[in-house]
């Protein structure tokens, strides 16, 4: 049986992942995820049989904007999955099947996703969606600084008025998700494993995480940035933090993409292919360059 999600599925949604994933993922990850991330309540399909859930696909919405400035839903497809023992049956295609539609009802006008090549190719056949290309990864190797490092500020440290200011800043001639003060605060303070932390200057920002490599190297993975003039605040920030490793990616050919090699990135490789289905009457969304994607638009950075 194929329906939409009910209470209480939660647990089943979360057993499923599991096995297909090989991971766990607990109840306050999925709450965060599915009831916080979004102020839109996402679109959730299970595959129901012999009392389990058995096959999932959802849809995560969000406020955005189109190419011509007027505002828009899109929604971020993520965890298709079916069973192992339930593979080959046909419950894919009927949950992407009944993802699409019910897309169309809440009036989205745009799905994307990051998928595996398998469930890439999958969705292209069954959804008629289209791969638009694979999205770079951009590497820095960050030299010591004699200026006196920036202290890094967490993101849930940040005042109210900050985050509002930080949300002030729009783009011309592009599709993307709407960085709200409501989004800024689900997305980055409440994430409820990952610290975020944020380097300011004026209205512009970069909001980053902190790894390691080794115990040693930093490793400062940006996951958004939103700036009047880019190459003025990437330079700023990588001033600011010192030695370390900073990465990043975005879109070939794209303005955020001049703005990183004019600042010492590179292409270190291309690892995420960028697949769109279009739901409107218009093609805007079918034009890689028309997109404004970053990590910070991916629910798992």
């Amino acid at each position: 049986m194929i329906r939409s999600y009910m209470t209480g599925d939660e647990s089943g949604i979360n057993t499923l992942f599991e096995s297909v994933f090989q991971k766990k993922r607990s109840l306050t990850e999925w709450q965060w995820k599915f009831e916080t991330l979004s102020s839109n309540f996402p679109i959730i399909i299970v595959a129901v049989e012999d009392n389990q859930i058995v096959g999932h696909a959802a849809c995560l919405l969000f406020d955005a904007v189109n190419v011509d400035g007027m505002p828009i839903l899109i929604g971020e497809r993520v965890d298709i999955m079916v069973h192992p023992n339930y593979q080959g049956l046909g419950i894919y295609s009927k949950i992407v099947k009944e993802l699409i539609k019910e897309s169309e009802k809440q009036n989205a006008a745009y799905l994307y996703g990051f998928p595996a090549e398998k469930a890439k190719n999958i969705f292209i056949t069954i959804g008629q969606a289209t791969d638009l290309g694979n999205i770079n990864r951009y590497v820095s190797l960050n030299l010591p600084s004699l200026r006196k490092n920036k202290q890094h500020q967490l993101m849930k440290t940040l005042p109210e008025f900050d985050l509002v200011n930080m949300s002030n800043i729009d783009f011309d001639s592009t599709i993307y998700v709407k960085r709200s003060k409501a989004f800024l605060k689900n997305r980055f303070i409440k994430h409820p494993s990952i610290d975020y932390y944020v380097y300011q200057s004026d209205l512009s920002y970069v909001i980053y995480r902190i790894d390691r490599l080794k115990s040693i190297i930093p490793i400062y993975s940006i996951v958004d940035i939103l700036a009047v003039d880019e190459v003025a605040v990437l330079a700023n920030f990588k001033k600011a933090i010192g030695f370390g490793v900073v990465s990043t990616w975005g879109i070939p050919n794209s303005p955020l993409e001049k703005a990183l090699k004019k600042t010492g990135f590179s292409v270190q490789s291309s690892p995420m292919p960028f697949v769109v289905k279009t739901l409107k009457n218009h093609d805007y969304g079918q034009t890689f360059n028309n997109w404004r994607i970053l990590q910070g638009d991916v629910d798992s950075f």
